[in-house]
């Protein structure tokens, strides 16, 4: 129903169930206290297009030139298929600040440093075994891998801790000029900066929630849809935006439009499984790289042919081969792979007198 019809009496109490759900949503980004539903939608969906293009990837490499649409579908979500990822951890860092000091540190060194640390000795003795990797682990190449979006993370984690009392906003605007200033031939570098302001805009938005939903109402985010739409396109067709400086604002203009319509629709029960894998984002990141990677070798030892057929099985493979990860990976021993446990050894007991 239309906000436009809130001046109607039989309105009137899908208008305060509106504002109960804008100010849910506003405790729990400030409270960092439970799942909310939409977040987790867009999470997954953003890992699921991370998968099918690492995928398309992969079958270029080992099968064939991939068909065209699946080209497409990559460069199309290529404006907002990382960014939001940054956003909706952004989201997020407001409530994770208000834990003190060490704990803030320990949990993003148990749960995001110490997965980089276990996968990518994984993803380095599955290089060794099919004879391509020749790094050691004290050389920087040892550590550039496709976990540089978890070392972002981390890192823009510490910086917001560093920073805490710097206006988001700043964060946003700086960072983005760096962008701008960094020669693309430092490609990783450009795209730390280039996806910062995405991980402080959803910092930003976090602590302006309220105001935000009330002036980009439900019914103008919609019309301005054509917005993103029009960004997806254009990557697509004509010139695919990987973390280009000059894409970075109407991205974000995109992801803040996005974001407003997806929080205000409610959680359909069939898209419960795109939930489950946003839940578990993480497991699923870490674990689909060598997975599909195996998958594309096996694929190619196997004498596949058809990339189209070769692709589609490797997708539905690796999301398979992930979601066993999410599911055992939430009990011991198999949650080592993924984080430490909170306490490494045991509280001591008050000694008896």
């Amino acid at each position: 129903m239309s906000e436009h019809t809130e001046s109607l009496p039989a309105a009137a109490p899908v208008q305060r169930a509106v504002s109960r759900r804008s100010v849910d949503i506003s405790r729990a980004l400030e409270r960092h206290d439970r799942r909310i539903g939409w977040m987790d939608l867009l999470r997954g969906l953003s890992i699921l297009l991370v998968i099918l293009h690492h995928s398309t990837q992969i079958v270029a490499y080992r099968i064939d030139d991939v068909p065209v649409f699946f080209e497409f579908l990559s460069s199309f979500f290529a404006p907002f298929r990382m960014p939001m990822l940054m956003f909706l951890s952004g989201l997020l860092v407001a409530g994770s600040l208000k834990t003190p000091t060490g704990p803030y540190i320990w949990g993003k060194v148990r749960r995001i440093l110490w997965p980089i640390f276990v996968w990518t000795l994984v993803y380095a003795a599955s290089e060794r075994i099919v004879g391509q990797g020749d790094y050691m682990p004290w050389e920087l190449g040892f550590w550039n891998t496709y976990l540089w979006f978890m070392q972002f993370i981390f890192a823009y984690y510490i910086i917001a801790l560093l920073i805490r009392w710097i206006p988001a906003w700043v964060m946003v605007v700086v960072p983005l000029a760096v962008a701008f200033l960094i020669p693309g031939e430092l490609e990783l570098l450009q795209r730390f900066f280039y996806l910062m302001p995405f991980f402080f805009l959803g910092a930003f938005i976090e602590k302006h929630w309220d105001q935000y939903a009330k002036v980009l109402r439900v019914p103008l985010a919609a019309v301005l849809s054509v917005i993103p739409l029009g960004v997806a396109l254009y990557s697509g067709f004509i010139d695919p935006l990987w973390y280009e400086p000059l894409s970075a604002l109407p991205a974000m203009l995109g992801i803040v439009i996005l974001v407003r319509l997806t929080a205000a629709v409610p959680d359909a029960g069939w898209l419960a499984p795109v939930r489950f894998v946003g839940r578990y984002s993480l497991i699923y990141y870490v674990a689909h790289y060598p997975v599909f990677a195996a998958l594309g070798w096996l694929a190619m030892k196997a004498g596949i042919t058809n990339p189209g057929i070769g692709l589609v099985v490797i997708f539905a493979a690796t999301v398979a081969v992930s979601t066993v990860f999410a599911l055992l990976g939430r009990r011991m021993p198999v949650k080592l792979l993924f984080e430490l446990p909170r306490r490494l050894w045991p509280a001591k007991k008050n000694a008896a007198i």
